[in-house]
Order: structure tokens, then C-alpha cells, then sequence
């Protein structure tokens, strides 16, 4: 198991202060149902260690990491719970390098050009942003990374419903964390119904699906072009015109050749072609490989469905207003 590769396929991880081993499993089992089988039990409370126990005692599957973790001491107590990652809160090299020793993934947090370098040295590229919007947020970070180009976050501190999907359209950020997906509120009152519908809306914004455009199949350069102008003369709409295809504004794609779909095809927006790739493949939903389209760098521009429906094709396309990143 890749841990960092599983974090980013999901782009959220429950960040959770557990202290009642009676429910971490209730817990765990309701986080699961609303797509989220990985939680970082922090090392705060003193039951932290058997509600981590206790959720891997009964879902192996699930991923589970420790944060808060100030010593080498607590990395054994971890290990020895069963878990699969550790979280720390700054840079501490000696709990850093005891890690790797073990090889136990580690995300250390970093925060300076100084503790960043540390850590390219001893070999990792993704480290913890803490707290996050209290030291400047994506700002910071894309400071940060003009220097550090290879270099991703897992943001925590300050993220909510309102600002989790501007971290998530950003390249640099493999995930965020915190408890607003399940808020101790809702865990006292054992509200797994709620913190199920709470994990499945902030999968929604991590995805951010919308209407990108519509793709309309041509024959030919002609006909691609007199399509566009039909749009342009009765909506006002700019014709930009491309090799394989002209736009009618940014909603009317129209085709100089055929493209999958009978009759074209519904291009949707996403904040990370990759979490909805991954998306995909864990709710059963094929894609045409054969299509797929990527970058320089090996990132994902587009990708197709294998299904159509009425006629058309559906593709995913990074959402340029977001961009990379960098």
C-alpha cells in the first residue's frame, strides 16, 4: 500500500481527536460508508491508542495513521497499535529518522525553506502544513513552492466546508484533514448518519464537477466552423478557432472531425483529473484509456467515460481557472 498515493486518490483525511475505543469502530465503519476509509487518530487523548487498536483490529483495510507524535517513543506505541502512517506536528528530525528506519511513512511538518531542505535530504517530498490558514494558506504555500517545485502539502488547521475546495483545485496540495467531517459533537452523540452524509459532501468538493461544455462531432474543417459561427451569430458568443475543433464561447465545442459519442460529447470540469480518476475506479466506472490525455509532466488533461449516454460521450478535463499549481 502506497500511503501518500491513497491520501491523494482521496484528497480528504478525518484528522480526529478519538478517545472512546466502545465507538471508534462505529466511527470508522461510518467514514467508510460516506467513501473515506482512512482516518489520522491524534495521540491527544489517552485513549487514542486503543481507538486504534480497535478500528484495526476489526477493518484491517482501513488506513490508519497516528498524529501528534512527538517522540520515538509514541512512534513504537504506534507501530505496535497498527498503524499505517505517522503524522507529526513539526520537524523533528530524530522522530523523522527513526521513521524511515522502520519504514514507516512519515509526514513531518514543515512550514520554512530551512525544514524543507532538511527533509529533501533525507529523501521525502510531502509534508504537513500546520496550521495551515493561520500561516498564510495557499499564499504561503505557492511562495513556498517557487523554489520547491517538487514539493506537495497535506494542509490541516483552519480547513472547512468553505475553503477545502480552493485547496483541492491546487496541484500542490495532495490532501487536507481536520474534523469537519466528523466533529466532536456528532461522535458524543454517536451521529453516524450525519458523519457519513459530512464525508460524502466533502468528497463532492473534492471532485468539484461541473458543466465544462458541450462537443458537438463535425465531418470537417468547414463544417466545424459554420457550426461555431451558428452559435456565435445567435448568441453573441467569440469563435476560437483550434486544429481539431472550434469553441463558441467556452461552452460550445464544435468538432472539425468525430470524437467519441454519436453525436459529440459533455466535457465536465474537476478540481484533479487523478482523484476523479481514482474516484472512478473504486465506484465500478470504466474509462477509455485510449483517449486519455496528459501533460508534460505525466498530469491528467482529459479522460473519457467508456459509457455514452444519449448519444454523447463524457470526458473530464482539468479546470484551467484552478490551475497547476506552479
Amino acid at each position: 500500500m502506497d500511503v501518500l498515493e491513497t491520501i491523494r486518490s482521496y484528497g480528504i483525511i478525518p484528522v480526529l481527536g478519538l478517545k472512546n475505543p466502545g465507538t471508534a469502530q462505529q466511527l470508522a465503519d461510518a467514514l467508510s460508508r460516506g467513501g473515506l476509509p482512512l482516518v489520522e487518530v491524534t495521540l491527544r487523548n489517552q485513549g487514542a491508542l486503543e481507538c486504534i487498536k480497535a478500528i484495526k483490529s476489526n477493518n484491517k483495510s482501513m488506513l490508519v495513521g497516528a498524529g501528534t507524535v512527538l517522540s520515538c517513543e509514541q512512534v513504537d506505541l504506534a507501530k505496535e497499535a497498527g498503524v499505517d502512517f505517522i503524522v507529526t506536528p513539526g520537524f523533528n528530525p530524530k522522530v523523522v529518522k527513526y521513521c524511515l528506519t522502520l519504514g514507516l511513512p512519515v509526514t513531518p511538518g514543515c512550514t520554512t525553506p530551512s525544514e524543507i531542505e532538511i527533509g529533501l535530504e533525507l529523501g521525502l517530498s510531502t509534508f504537513k502544513f500546520f496550521p495551515a490558514e493561520a500561516l498564510g494558506g495557499l499564499e504561503m504555500i505557492q511562495q513556498l513552492c517557487g523554489p520547491y517545485q517538487n514539493v506537495h502539502f497535506i494542509c490541516t488547521g483552519g480547513m472547512n466546508f468553505n475553503n477545502i475546495g480552493r485547496y483541492l483545485a491546487n496541484d500542490k496540495i495532495v490532501a487536507v484533514g481536520g474534523s469537519f467531517v466528523a466533529p466532536n459533537p456528532m461522535i458524543d452523540a454517536c451521529d453516524w448518519t450525519e458523519i457519513t452524509a459530512l464525508c460524502e459532501k466533502a468528497i463532492n468538493i473534492s471532485l468539484g464537477f461541473s458543466i465544462a461544455h458541450i462537443g458537438l462531432n463535425g465531418t470537417n474543417k468547414e463544417e466545424g466552423l459554420m457550426t461555431a459561427k451558428w452559435f456565435a451569430d445567435r448568441f453573441g458568443f467569440p469563435v476560437k478557432i483550434g486544429e481539431q475543433s472550434n469553441f463558441a464561447g467556452t461552452a460550445v465545442e464544435c468538432g472539425n472531425t468525430k470524437f467519441p459519442g454519436k453525436y459529440g460529447h459533455i466535457g465536465f470540469f474537476t478540481n484533479s483529473p487523478e482523484r476523479a480518476v481514482a474516484y472512478f475506479a473504486r465506484n465500478g466506472v470504466p474509462l477509455r484509456d485510449e483517449f486519455k490525455s496528459v501533460d508534460a509532466n505525466g498530469n491528467i488533461i482529459a479522460v473519457y467515460l467508456a459509457e455514452e449516454i444519449g448519444g454523447f460521450a463524457v470526458h473530464i478535463v482539468k479546470n484551467k481557472n484552478t490551475g497547476r499549481g506552479d
